[in-house]
């Protein structure tokens, strides 16, 4: 997949099946435990534009913010593969690449669109500006907020499973949803666009103050924040997988002009026709067949026949509509093969 990232980068509703009354909400998507602040997003600003405002601990150059800071600690376990300077030829990088960074570690606030909206930024401990490094966005259920992904400890915890390898990147839905089942249907797709163009101000943010490997994006998310990132899988190039659970189609099938790999689980309790038919678009969107072969960990298969480019991974699990014990090493394993060489 391309990335509009380097100089000038080239920038419905199906299944609405039983979760439409409250995805992802409750305790699992509350956000309990989180050290994010209230939510801002959502609130319609007069001024429509960009304005990057911030609040946090500012980084500089290879080091990190936030007290799990390892500063001038060797990054060779973290990052994408490729040269580990910003001038080499060859170099594969975003244009933040080999300067100091000036975005803080923690909450990000801007306007947009005529919405305020924000983001948590959280850098690997071990960041170094001349490496490329992966970047990975984690979205919330509907209902919740940023502080569905942002704590520490509990089978959430990307941010101790990604700290030696990933930039993270939380944001937060308008209204807390990423599909608002309280309004009209003929305002979703509107919705779905001003969330789009969301990520991409973000992305574009992001690389030019960080250095991100431009084939290395990823998106996760649980209930709607799952259904969301098969969004950003069918309709933006720079998405290279995702991994989900608990999540139905938000998407017009003939708009998906993109194909990621797809890591999809899906708890016994939750098992719905909607949610089967995301799992199934994307197995076949990969090329893969209905055959599979079980892999670790228990309750997962690999899709046979798939392309080598877009492999498809579905893990079952014995609960209802939460995210998984297994959920986040599994995905961590999942993600690894495209910026580890598996």
């Amino acid at each position: 997949m391309n990335l509009r990232l380097l100089g000038s980068f080239l920038l419905l509703t199906a299944a609405c099946d039983s979760d439409s009354g409250g995805e992802g909400t409750g305790t699992d998507t509350d956000g309990t435990g989180s050290t994010s602040s209230p939510s801002t997003s959502g609130t319609p600003t007069t001024s429509p534009g960009t304005t990057t405002t911030a609040s946090g601990t500012s980084v500089g150059d290879g080091s990190t913010g936030g007290s799990s800071s390892t500063g001038g600690a060797d990054s060779s376990s973290g990052g994408g593969e490729g040269s580990s300077s910003s001038t080499g030829e060859g170099f594969v990088g975003s244009p933040g690449c080999g300067t100091k960074a000036t975005l803080p570690d923690g909450e990000i606030t801007f306007s947009l669109d005529g919405y305020d909206r924000r983001y948590m930024l959280r850098y690997p401990e071990n960041y170094d500006p001349d490496q490329p490094w992966p970047l990975i966005f984690a979205l919330h259920g509907n209902g919740g907020n940023p502080g569905y992904w942002d704590g520490i400890g509990g089978d959430r915890d990307i941010r101790t499973a990604f700290a030696q390898e990933a930039i993270l990147v939380i944001p937060e839905a308008i209204n807390n949803a990423w599909r608002d089942y309280d309004a009209n249907p003929d305002t979703w797709p509107m919705f779905m666009d001003l969330e789009l163009n969301y990520f991409d101000s973000i992305l574009d943010t992001v690389s030019d103050d960080l250095c991100i490997h431009p084939d290395q994006v990823f998106s996760m998310g649980f209930s709607g924040g799952g259904s969301y990132s098969g969004v950003l899988g069918c309709r933006r190039d720079y998405i290279r997988a995702i991994a989900v659970g608990g999540s139905v189609i938000y998407f017009e099938e003939n708009d998906c002009v993109e194909t990621p790999a797809s890591w999809i689980t899906i708890g016994d309790g939750e098992l719905t026709a909607g949610r089967e038919a995301y799992r199934d678009f994307f197995r076949d969107l990969a090329g893969c067949q209905p055959e599979s072969t079980p892999i670790e960990p228990e309750g997962c298969v690999a899709y046979d026949g798939c392309d080598l480019e877009t492999p498809v991974v579905f893990c079952s699990h014995p609960a209802g509509h939460v995210w998984p014990s297994l959920g986040t090493d599994a995905t961590r394993d999942f993600f690894r093969q495209f910026y580890m060489g598996g």
